[in-house]
């Protein structure tokens, strides 16, 4: 099972993300059950940046999760929200 490390910001955001919104919450929660324990499932089409160490999970169509490898077994999540984020990460 992957284990996931989390920065200060990404609680920020998630936080927000989440206000009020108990689909998000779900969502996001379901996305990463998923991912930590089949990080290769079809769902979340995770995907590498282009020249960057920084990887993408999908949540939904239009909201993903920016994360980092630690190494094999823990990922660091970075940023949540929408997919034109990967441009500030």
């Amino acid at each position: 099972m992957i284990q996931v490390a989390t920065t200060p910001h990404f609680k920020r955001s998630r936080n927000k993300y989440i206000k009020n919104s108990v689909k998000k919450a779900k969502q996001f929660l379901s996305a990463l059950n998923a991912f930590r324990h089949n990080p290769s499932h079809p769902s979340l089409n995770v995907e590498k940046l282009i020249n960057s160490d920084i990887w993408s999970m999908r949540i939904n169509r239009s909201d993903w999760i920016f994360f980092a490898w630690i190494n094999n077994e823990t990922a660091l999540l970075l940023e949540i929200g929408h997919h034109d984020m990967y441009r500030k990460v």
